[in-house]
């Protein structure tokens, strides 16, 4: 559905060819920087512009213009090796570029323990841009927390059941689910790439717990607020690991992140009932209209405004087991300088990857003020 959507938007655009024929070919982008002829739907760049805004003049030209070739009614952009910085572009109420987020003060008039940006969302790989995912690189995603669970069987290893994001030096945002009746969840990793390869390359940090606040409101048979905070027994330092930036202030605050395709990251399983990944997985899931996940399971779940219904109603991207509690993270310009922002938590899903069932996610901007209350 995703492919079919972005072919109409791209015909709309009446976008022409140039630069080099051929897909995975060298090209030259708009504007004069290095690039690869390939597929927009694996463009992390181009993709975002044309999702989000795509009404815009300038953004129409420079998509114009990045076209290589059409390819099985599919258009191979120019897609640059490093992000586009320079489109110039006018700030419309969902644009979000060049925007000062360096205040301390939350919306409720207190001070913040959140880090804001550019404390916050940093990468240290260029995002290329879960069933159907792709490996993440090492440092792609630092705030990235594994969860692990007491192993009856073997002491000594954690089974890791859950997901998380770093939101300070100390706490981890994760699902209510992950640790509502659960007193064997006891630590936490960080920083790690495979759980199970000591020789990846990643320097992590494992971590006992102190504490935990689930919502009080959290309800395990309707699953509303499905959010929870975890409070680390030491802060964590860590060259490696960084904290992810959450929407705390408008514009970033009020959008609704429709049609927006945002990345989802974690070690779920591969496929339904299937074994876990060892290695941290990524993959782009759009954002939809809240109506497809009442259709799919307002017969057994509240679904309202504090939740995010994305993935592809083909079934072909979404989250699944392991996955439960992870980010779903949406990249931001902020002049010149990318952040990444946690929009989403993953909650919960019918199976994995069934057609015609998006997933479910927390929707974070409705819970700021519930962060902000509960870091102690």
């Amino acid at each position: 559905m995703l492919s079919k959507f972005i072919f109409v938007v791209v015909a709309l655009l009446c976008i022409n060819i140039n630069h080099t024929n051929g897909q995975s070919a060298s090209c030259i982008t708009p504007d004069q920087n290095p690039g690869t002829c390939i597929n927009i739907n694996d463009c992390a760049p181009l993709l975002n512009l044309l999702l989000t805004q795509n009404r815009n003049n300038t953004i129409r030209q420079y998509l114009r213009a990045s076209v290589c070739e059409y390819r099985q009614r599919t258009a191979i952009v120019c897609c640059p090796h490093q992000r586009a910085r320079n489109v110039e572009t006018t700030t419309t109420a969902e644009q979000v570029r060049h925007v000062e987020t360096t205040t301390s003060q939350s919306q409720t008039g207190g001070s913040s323990k959140l880090p804001k940006s550019p404390d916050c969302g940093f990468s240290n790989v260029t995002i290329p841009r879960i069933v159907n995912g792709v490996p993440a690189k090492l440092g792609e995603f630092p705030w990235i927390v594994a969860l692990g669970y007491r192993n009856a069987k073997n002491p000594q290893l954690p089974k890791w059941l859950c997901g998380g994001s770093l939101i300070t030096d100390r706490h981890v945002l994760t699902a209510a689910h992950c640790i509502y009746n659960r007193p064997d969840l006891y630590l936490a990793r960080l920083g790690d790439l495979d759980l199970f390869d000591n020789n990846d390359g990643a320097k992590p940090s494992t971590v006992s717990l102190a504490n935990a606040k689930i919502h009080e409101n959290y309800s395990p048979t309707r699953y509303n607020n499905d959010i929870a905070i975890l409070t680390l027994q030491e802060s964590v330092n860590n060259p490696t690991v960084w904290p992810i930036c959450l929407p705390t202030v408008n514009p970033y605050r009020s959008m609704s992140y429709l049609n927006f395709s945002p990345t989802l990251a974690g070690w779920g399983s591969v496929s339904f009932r299937g074994p876990s990944s060892s290695t941290l997985q990524q993959i782009f899931v759009p954002v939809l209209d809240n109506q497809q996940c009442v259709r799919a399971f307002a017969k057994a779940a509240t679904i309202d405004d504090k939740i995010l219904c994305a993935g592809s109603l083909n079934g072909d991207k979404d989250a699944c087991g392991g996955d439960s509690g992870g980010p779903l993270m949406h990249e931001i310009n902020e002049g010149n300088n990318y952040r990444v922002y946690q929009i989403g938590i993953v909650s919960y899903g019918f199976r994995c990857a069934v057609p015609g069932y998006p997933g479910v996610y927390t929707r974070v901007t409705a819970y700021v003020d519930w962060i902000e209350k509960n870091l102690n």
